[in-house]
């Protein structure tokens, strides 16, 4: 009966943790990519990261 108990328990706190972590990543990701035409910083962090397939922006007037 306890091993029934924990199934209902739902994820686990690694499990948790995790898909925090990558929410707070792509919330990350969505703002500085947002940012990107305005703040010359997050231009240059956006094009290294998609290996320069960006054009325009801050960084490339």
């Amino acid at each position: 009966m306890s091993a029934m108990a924990d199934d209902a328990r739902g994820p686990s706190f690694l499990a948790r943790l995790i898909l925090v972590l990558l929410g707070v990543a792509f919330l990350g990701a969505a703002w500085v990519w947002h940012q990107k035409d305005r703040d010359p910083n997050a231009a240059r962090l956006v094009e290294r990261v998609s290996g320069g397939r960006v054009h325009g922006g801050a960084a490339n007037p």
